[in-house]
């Protein structure tokens, strides 16, 4: 084949995959900017605590519940290398009279969970108080590689919500396989 056919045939690709890029809105003949690549890695590989961190925070975040207790996830997470805290990721939100944290919340967070593929094993276990409220809950789930305890609990007044993650290959390297705290 000739340069001058190489040329136009490089061309006409080119065009060709220009033109698919941007959606056209017909109505006003724009071309709008084609959709951003998610950050987050579908389906692939191994998460990274860096990954993970991210679904925690954007679920309790998008459920409108504060990550309002950093140092009880600092305890939690702080460890050498190679540590069972090394292999968590933690975040907690306390409600109280001003700020509320409801089962409904709580079952608001695991659902922004389950819309970043992680995948619910077994039923959500509730218990109700004698006031036939839900006092407690708790929901297990799972996605490529790690396993999180959602919980959620009241008393005094107060509720809290924790999600709780851990490095499955990380915690069974340091020879703790059911729970990060032993």
């Amino acid at each position: 084949m000739s340069r001058a056919k190489w040329a136009t045939a490089a061309i006409a690709v080119i065009a060709l995959g220009a033109a698919g890029c941007g959606k056209i809105d017909t109505s006003t003949g724009a071309t709008s900017a084609p959709a951003l690549a998610s950050p987050r890695p579908k389906g692939t590989g191994p998460l990274t605590k860096e990954v993970v961190r991210t679904d925690l925070g954007t679920s309790l975040s998008d459920a409108g519940v504060p990550a309002n207790d950093p140092e009880y996830a600092r305890k939690l997470e702080e460890g050498p290398a190679g540590s069972p805290p090394s292999c968590v990721v933690v975040f907690r939100s306390i409600g109280d009279k001003t700020a509320l944290l409801d089962f409904a919340r709580y079952k608001a967070v695991v659902g922004e969970l389950r819309e970043r593929a992680w995948q619910q094993s077994g039923g959500l276990r509730e218990h109700e108080n004698l006031d036939k409220v839900i006092g407690d809950a708790v929901a297990t789930l799972r996605q490529r590689g790690w396993t999180m305890d959602a919980q959620y609990g009241t008393a005094q007044k107060k509720s809290a919500i924790t999600l709780m993650a851990y490095n499955d290959a990380c915690m069974q390297k340091n020879g703790i396989e059911a729970s990060p705290l032993g």
